[in-house]
């Protein structure tokens, strides 16, 4: 059964985490299947990065697993690989999210042409 408790609690958790962590999108629902709440993270690239986050998150996940049983306890992944979250899970983003820089793809040479010396 849904408790509006635990629903209320990670949202405000992942409110705050994504303000520090700008980069942080967090996507979580309840699952009725599972019985229990369902939390993503994203991007994985990223949080693999930032100790500062593996750190803070771990430390929110045990303290779920203490007040929680089992049962209950919400279940967290990165980038969904543990599970599939519904086109309707909650999507908690940064309101000023980091600029992601991407690498542009460097243009190829074009191979320079070789003068030969002409045969007389």
């Amino acid at each position: 059964m849904k408790d509006l408790e635990l629903e209320k609690i990670l949202r405000q958790w992942a409110e705050d985490l994504v303000s520090r962590y700008t980069w942080l999108t967090i996507r979580f629902e309840y699952s009725e299947k599972e019985g229990v709440y369902l939390v993503s993270y994203y991007p994985e690239w990223k949080i693999e990065r930032d100790t500062d986050f593996v750190r803070e998150s771990a430390a929110f996940e045990d303290r779920m697993n203490d007040l929680y049983d089992e049962f209950s306890a919400p279940l967290f992944c990165y980038e969904e690989k543990l599970f599939k979250l519904s086109p309707n899970a909650a999507v908690i983003r940064s309101s000023k999210p980091e600029p992601t820089v991407y690498r542009e793809a460097r243009k190829k040479r074009r191979p320079q042409l070789v003068e030969e010396p002409m045969e007389v």
